[in-house]
C-alpha cells in the first residue's frame, strides 16, 4: 500500500489537493467537476488500484434494456476501454469500474489512466443521458414502463475540477 500512497500522494499535489488522506483500508474519494465522484480503493489482495464512479439513475423505462446493453458492452474492450459496467439495485444506478495492477503503475501512469477513467465516464454518463430520454441502446427492444425518467445535468468540455470528496 505505500506505493499506492505515494502516487496518489504524489497526484493529490500535483493538482493542489494537499489535504487528500487515505483511509487506513486504502480508500479515498474524489469529487471531480463538481458531481462525478471517483472512489480509489487500494485492492489489497491483487496489490491493485480500484477506480469507481457512478454514472447515473437507470430510468424505469427501458431498464432491461439497458441493463442488457450495459453487460453486452462488458463484453467488447473497444466499447469499455477494459473497465466494467455494473448495477447497484438497492440505488437503481450504473456505475463504471477499473482495476489496474501497482506493479506497473508510475506517477505519470496514474495521471493517465485516471484521465482515461474520467474522460471513460463522462462518455457514459452521456450515452445514460440519452436513455433517459427515452432512446433505445442500439440492438435493444422496447420494455414496458411504470415510472417516469429523471433528467441529468450535462457535462462540459471543461477541465476537470477536484474536490476531496467524503
Amino acid at each position: 500500500m505505500d506505493k499506492f500512497s505515494s502516487i496518489l500522494t504524489n497526484f493529490a499535489n500535483k493538482i493542489n489537493l494537499g489535504g487528500l488522506r487515505i483511509d487506513p483500508s486504502g480508500y479515498c474519494c474524489l469529487d471531480v467537476d463538481n458531481g462525478t465522484l471517483v472512489h480509489i480503493k487500494y485492492d489489497n489482495k491483487r496489490d491493485g488500484l480500484i477506480l469507481i464512479s457512478e454514472i447515473g439513475e437507470l430510468p424505469y423505462m427501458n431498464r432491461a434494456a439497458i441493463m442488457r446493453y450495459l453487460l453486452r458492452m462488458n463484453n467488447d474492450a473497444n466499447e469499455t476501454k477494459g473497465m466494467t459496467l455494473s448495477f447497484n439495485t438497492e440505488s437503481g444506478k450504473a456505475a463504471l469500474g477499473y482495476q489496474y495492477p501497482l506493479r506497473f503503475l508510475t506517477n505519470e501512469g496514474f495521471e493517465e489512466v485516471f484521465k482515461m477513467f474520467i474522460d471513460e465516464v463522462k462518455r457514459w454518463v452521456s450515452r445514460l443521458e440519452g436513455f433517459v430520454q427515452g432512446q433505445l441502446p442500439e440492438g435493444e427492444e422496447s420494455t414496458l414502463s411504470e415510472q417516469p425518467t429523471t433528467d441529468q445535468s450535462s457535462n462540459t468540455d471543461l477541465p476537470p475540477q477536484f474536490m476531496i470528496g467524503a
